[in-house]
């Protein structure tokens, strides 16, 4: 019975741990728990920690910082999106970022 138990156990111990690592974004791993927890809730993460993680020209934005930004269509193919103090012009059908610029 022990056994079964322990098996049980571990069984349902993995499965969580699968779970816990397939809720984070990639790259949100080093994160401290409590960014972890806002990003996990929709917010976006604050300016420094954007650039931290090496948000750049080419990349694809993040769903989290389209979902909180003011979108504005520049044509039928760019939009400029806000976030806090950055402005991110992207290509409107694949979200590739063609150009970062920070407000100050």
């Amino acid at each position: 019975m022990k056994k079964a138990l322990s098996a049980g156990m571990l069984g349902l111990l993995l499965a969580l741990g699968s779970v816990s690592a397939v809720a984070n974004p990639p790259g949100l791993e080093g994160l401290p728990p409590g960014l972890q927890k806002k990003v996990a809730q929709g917010e976006p993460l604050p300016p420094g920690w954007q650039r931290r993680l090496g948000i750049e020209r080419g990349d694809h934005l993040p769903d989290y910082l389209y979902r909180d930004g003011r979108i504005y269509d520049i044509d039928d193919r760019r939009q400029r999106v806000e976030v806090e103090d950055r402005v991110y012009t992207i290509i409107r059908g694949t979200r590739e970022i063609l150009d970062i610029l920070d407000h100050y």
